[in-house]
């Protein structure tokens, strides 16, 4: 490109050029030119930088020296691809297997627990039982038997022997037989009256009355002692296992321990209920020593076995008459539970013996009953004390 008319000024080797519009226009490269001076010949400029102007022509800048060629941008290859790696795939859900059973943890196997003594059964020891001291006057085989379970604490009387003015204050059992009771009362000090506790068999309660002792306690001994210092046999039968043996009043939790704490049967009672055990020990000592005895004084074992009809005749008659004058009904099977007992005693002998308190009960209502124009209530019963000539 030539210049010509247009403003050149030398700047070193650099040679600024205002071209007009016109110039501005052509088609020449820009890039190179050729410019003639006045100082020197024609020389090759390089156009290095342009201008645009507010007139609207064009600045342009030249330089003797060429230009550095625009080093071509070399592309730099994309980088390869990098084949992503498929994800693995996702394991396949292992099916849980059921969670095992929990082990139930172990229970400490409950201690066996001994059963439940039967009603009127003790379960525990002499030593682990405080026994109430007593005194006990009598000092043949019942009542040594009951000293024993005192642990050596009881007061011990014959017949006879005074009354110890430091007995200790408990219960005062009396083992003796009936016929001395009177005795046996009036040497003891009438303050310690209401201690007493009477073991005789028969109907006690007139002569209680008469002595103002009707409140004291009474005692159904069920238990037995074949001779002195033998064990004691519990009154336990088939159809009653869980023991005869009964008490009522002020000190029948006392002795009913005593008898517990060697696993002997005692069931303490009310009044009511004592009476009814009462009458039906009462009818059976009546049935059983009258029928013995009118066939020689054999065993209650054999009056059970070989006479039966003739004592379930008795025993019917005797608690008819107790019913009748009493007002007492007994249980079922009287008979039955009677003769249940008897052979429990198999071995005893058969007598009639303290007349007054046991089968004279029955014999002074016959007697009451025929004196009075009525049928005797128990007639084979009256036939048979008759007969051994027991009623003079």
């Amino acid at each position: 490109m030539l210049l010509s008319g247009q403003a050149v000024a030398r700047n070193g080797s650099k040679v600024v050029a205002r071209v007009g519009s016109a110039a501005a226009k052509s088609s020449r490269p820009s890039s190179h030119l050729r410019i003639r001076t006045k100082a020197a010949a024609s020389k090759d400029l390089f156009c290095v930088g342009q201008e645009s102007l507010g007139d609207g022509s064009t600045l342009f800048r030249f330089s003797e020296e060429k230009p550095p060629e625009p080093v071509a941008a070399v592309e730099e290859p994309a980088p390869a691809a990098v084949e992503e790696t498929p994800p693995a795939p996702a394991p396949a859900a292992v099916k849980e297997a059921p969670p095992a059973p929990k082990k139930e943890e172990e229970k400490p196997a409950p201690k066996k627990m001994a059963p439940p003594p039967a009603k009127g059964f003790g379960s525990k020891t002499p030593e682990q039982t405080a026994i109430q001291p007593a005194v006990i006057i009598g000092a043949g085989r019942v009542g040594e038997a009951l000293a024993s379970m005192g642990g050596g604490k009881d007061v011990v009387l014959r017949r006879g022997d005074p009354f110890p003015a430091d007995a200790p204050a408990g219960p005062i059992i009396v083992c003796t037989r009936n016929d001395v009771l009177e005795q046996v009362v009036h040497g003891i000090p009438p303050g310690r009256w209401g201690d007493l506790v009477f073991l005789q068999n028969g109907v006690l309660q007139p002569w209680l009355e008469k002595k103002g002792l009707q409140k004291c306690t009474q005692m159904l001994a069920y238990f037995a002692v074949a001779k002195l210092g033998d064990p004691v046999t519990d009154g336990k039968t088939e159809l009653n296992p869980e023991g005869l043996t009964s008490i009522t009043g002020k000190w029948g939790e006392a002795v009913a321990q005593r008898l517990h704490a060697q696993n002997l049967s005692c069931h303490v009672l009310s009044k009511e209920d004592y009476a009814v055990r009462m009458f039906e020990k009462l009818i059976w000592i009546c049935s059983f020593m009258v029928v013995g005895a009118s066939h020689g004084g054999c065993t209650v074992g054999e009056v059970c076995q070989e006479h039966r009809s003739q004592l379930s005749e008795v025993i019917s008659e005797l608690a008819g008459v107790c019913s009748a004058t009493q007002g007492v009904t007994f249980g079922p099977h009287l008979t039955e539970r009677l003769c249940s007992y008897g052979m429990s005693v198999a071995h005893f002998p058969t007598a009639v013996k303290e007349f007054e308190w046991r089968n004279g009960f029955f014999y002074n209502i016959s007697e009451n009953a025929i004196a009075s124009g009525k049928d005797d209530p128990a007639p084979l019963h009256s036939e048979l004390l008759k007969a051994m000539n027991v009623l003079a």
